[in-house]
């Protein structure tokens, strides 16, 4: 059973019991007034007659038949009864032989007009009494107005069907009413319906249901399906760009890795072939093989960490001296490279962050500006606090960076042109930047006055009262 069809037998439902309940009572409460409402109508009879007793001649009462009497068995129109005081009937428009229980009129004679329930010809009848008396004449009597029983009965069928045929119209209607009003209510998930089969079908995740009202529930579900969408095709294209990305960092992993491998297979080739190589050309072969290693030994390392950037691994920050950490950093730097001119400047600046990676992502930016230097080129390192941030900036005269790549500079396996630049696998500052990152902090990369690069991070320094963890002198 579908739901329109559930909707609609629930509310007709509801409202069979509450036509039932309205019935039930309405029927009550008329029928209960049935009585006094019979007995109210007597009485203005009694006292119509009364009044026509009163103000007939003297000759009038004597007993005559009634002509065409109403017969209380078939018929449910009042009568009247006029007697004398001792109940004999002198007149009377109903019944064969209407005759008044001694005991009514004697109790009407006690207490005054009242209404009862005698039987005449064998039928149950409705009275309502009323003394008279007519001193000019020097006569008394009763005047009596009667109605068979029958006429609350038949007045009882008759709400009874007025009742059971509204309330089945009644239930009919909302029955017709509640199926149509229920199709408009629900078109919104019929479509809703079909764009999911259709979605389904095509994989459109582009498609949206037209907005409606959100006062109501389906407007708030048609609200929550669009919203689901959103999710669901940004997902689907996080999941489609993290794929390409994989895919291309395979590639280029792989592409990385097929260099040093071929260089060193081919010198294990070549001594394994000549054993009886010369002495220089043994030696030269060697020198490649472990230059080559140590180099595929790096690449392994930066893919390492970035493997573990990717999956979400987070550093652990404690205080640390970046501006004591930058002046180790530019020493071992002078001393690994003395064709450099470096130059340091920064006063101690504690920042909250991890002192080991703090280190990498310095010697990142060294050996990048010393790769893109020549021979007696200048390297600046400079550690700059302003406020609550600080600023490291790393800038080198060498050959700068091409306008049109300076977009991609931190993507992963970007190297600029061989001209411009001498090895790396071009992770470093893919590295650098998740480092920077990490420490809630931004890089950017532009050239400067010198014709070179400067690369500026700017990273958060909270006031940190901390013990500062100093760079170790070996490191």
């Amino acid at each position: 059973m579908g739901i329109r069809s559930r909707i609609t037998l629930f509310g007709v439902g509801v409202v069979a019991i509450v036509l039932t309940c309205f019935s039930v009572g309405s029927y009550v409460l008329i029928v209960a007034g049935l009585p006094a409402s019979q007995d109210k109508q007597l009485q203005a009879r009694a006292s119509e007659a009364l009044a026509s007793v009163r103000a007939a001649p003297a000759r009038s009462f004597v007993p005559s038949p009634a002509l065409a009497p109403v017969d209380p068995a078939t018929s449910n129109d009042i009568f009247v009864i006029v007697t004398d005081a001792t109940g004999r009937v002198l007149s009377h428009t109903g019944g064969r032989d209407p005759v008044l229980p001694a005991a009514l009129l004697a109790a009407v004679s006690a207490r005054g007009p009242l209404a009862s329930t005698v039987t005449i010809d064998r039928v149950p009848v409705r009275v309502f009494v009323r003394p008279w008396h007519r001193a000019d004449i020097g006569r008394s009597g009763f005047v009596a107005a009667a109605q068979a029983i029958m006429r609350q009965r038949s007045d009882s069928r008759g709400v009874a069907a007025v009742l059971v045929i509204s309330a089945i119209v009644s239930l009919m209607a909302s029955a017709v009413a509640i199926w149509f009003v229920s199709r408009r209510a629900l078109r919104p998930l019929r479509v809703l319906t079909a764009m999911a089969d259709e979605i389904g079908r095509s994989q459109d995740l582009g498609r949206r249901l037209p907005q409606a009202p959100h006062g109501d529930d389906v407007g708030r579900l048609t609200w929550s399906f669009n919203a689901m969408m959103d999710r669901l095709q940004q997902s689907h294209r996080n999941t489609a760009d993290a794929l390409a990305a994989q895919q291309r960092f395979t590639a280029d992993a792989s592409h990385e890795l097929r260099t040093p491998l071929t260089t060193i297979l081919a010198n294990a080739g070549f001594l394994r072939a000549n054993p009886d190589a010369a002495a220089g050309d043994r030696a030269a072969a060697l020198d490649d093989i472990e230059s080559e290693s140590t180099r595929m030994g790096r690449i392994v390392a930066d893919l390492l960490t970035l493997a573990r950037a990717d999956g979400g691994q987070h550093l652990r920050l404690s205080a640390v001296d970046l501006g004591a950490l930058a002046h180790e950093v530019c020493r071992q730097a002078t001393a690994l490279h003395p064709a450099r001119a470096l130059h340091c400047a920064g006063a101690p600046t504690v920042i909250s962050g991890d002192v080991d990676a703090l280190t990498q992502l310095l010697w990142i930016m060294v050996e990048n500006a010393v790769n893109h230097t020549e021979d007696g080129g200048s390297i600046w390192i400079a550690v700059t606090r302003h406020g609550t941030s600080v600023t490291l900036q790393v800038a080198d005269d060498g050959a700068g960076i091409d306008p049109a790549d300076q977009a991609r500079v931190f993507h992963r396996f970007y190297r600029a042109d061989e001209s411009r630049s001498r090895g790396g696998a071009g992770l470093g500052l893919s590295i650098a930047a998740w480092i920077t990152r990490e420490h809630g902090g931004s890089i950017t990369a532009a050239n400067n006055d010198r014709g070179g690069a400067t690369f500026v991070l700017e990273l958060p320094a909270p006031l940190l009262t901390p013990a500062v963890t100093a760079p170790s002198s070996d490191s």
